[in-house]
């Protein structure tokens, strides 16, 4: 049995990402499809426009056999943590493929990226080390770093595609010969019928009409109101102290100090604490962290922990062929939050999985 995974956010699914999972199914021959998704937020700590049940029917819709959650400890993490969280849930697969979106013509030229990013030079590290000190981001470090060092590489890693499809090769090292790899040629936005997500979701802020670049049972009438969950994150960090701060995943080096001590009044000025360390993205992440209650605690336990997931969607006839695979893993997998047992020992993440979901729902 061929399997082809594919990891997404699809907020929202759009054409290129019918395209994608299309040509993947396609050009891997594979006997069933199975995609592992953010939940209620994304990896740039943004709150998902439309529920995960829904956006996951939409998967179903598009040809994908099965969507499991991407656990949230994960999605609202760095681009490696995202990228190694997703290939941890995907190990319950067993052996797969896994396809991914990316800008670069040839998959040799991302994997000649991965094994110099692997393989991290002295001068590599001298020159990271050098920036982190003038207090610079490490995403920020690592492409200055690269950019002297090995400008090809650095010009490849300039593309958000490129960057987690990179992160993915690294982190399917660990798993030998479990992982095949396979990519999909991402053209620039035409305007006309692909553009990217966050151009999409900008036209919806701007009450602009998106359906020329969505497939027709993409509905994005009901979705979430960026301003209830603005209020919601900046409430989280308002009403936290500098000590509880410093107890979220994603902020460290200060930055409790800094965000307990600022005078702001809505989310948008909470974005406006960005330094050379710290990005808008960051910043985001760190407000979700905040919502949810995301602790460094809770993220070492995801890290240390076996894998976990909850089915979101599944094809009726695929139900033989891949439930089984899960249920002979060393994993947990649920159908819903409340078939975790409050022994299981990733328990604590399940409910942080069904806060972030209530969250989102309020904010609909």
């Amino acid at each position: 049995m061929k399997i082809t995974a594919i990891i997404a956010e699809y907020n929202p699914f759009h054409n290129g990402h019918l395209k994608q999972l299309r040509a993947a199914k396609r050009e891997t021959g594979a006997d069933a499809v199975v995609v592992v998704m953010s939940g209620s937020f994304t990896q740039h700590g943004d709150i998902a426009i439309v529920d995960k049940y829904t956006r996951a029917s939409w998967a179903l819709e598009a040809g994908a056999d099965m969507v499991l959650e991407l656990p949230t400890a994960y999605s609202l993490s760095t681009a490696s943590g995202f990228a190694e969280g997703a290939l941890k849930t995907l190990s319950m697969l067993g052996e797969y493929t896994l396809s991914f979106g990316t800008e670069a013509d040839e998959l040799s030229d991302l994997n000649m990226a991965a094994e110099f990013m692997r393989s991290e030079s002295k001068d590599m590290s001298n020159l990271l080390k050098g920036y982190l000190n003038e207090g610079y981001s490490l995403a920020k470090s690592r492409t200055m770093a690269l950019d002297l060092l090995r400008p090809d590489v650095s010009n490849m890693l300039k593309s958000p595609n490129n960057i987690l499809a990179v992160e993915y090769i690294k982190a399917s090292a660990k798993y030998g010969d479990k992982i095949h790899l396979h990519s999909v040629f991402r053209k620039e936005d035409d305007g006309k019928k692909y553009l990217s997500s966050s151009k999409i979701r900008a036209l919806l802020e701007d009450g602009k009409d998106a359906s020329p670049f969505v497939p027709p049972f993409v509905d994005l009438e009901n979705r979430v109101k960026t301003f209830k969950y603005a209020t919601v994150a900046a409430y989280a960090i308002k009403s936290m102290s500098s000590e509880q701060l410093g107890k979220l995943a994603n902020v460290s080096e200060g930055m409790e100090n800094r965000l307990a001590n600022a005078d702001f009044n809505n989310f948008n000025e909470v974005l406006q604490l960005t330094s050379k360390r710290y990005t808008r993205s960051t910043i985001k992440r760190i407000a979700a962290s905040a919502s949810v209650g995301l602790t460094k605690e809770l993220a070492r336990l995801a890290e240390e922990e076996k894998p976990y997931c909850t089915v979101l969607a599944i094809r009726p006839s695929k139900k033989k062929l891949l439930l089984p695979l899960l249920a002979s893993s060393d994993g947990y997998y649920f159908f819903k939050s409340s078939d975790c047992d409050p022994s299981c020992p990733v328990f604590p993440l399940v409910k942080l999985d069904e806060k972030a979901a209530k969250i989102q729902k309020i904010c609909l």
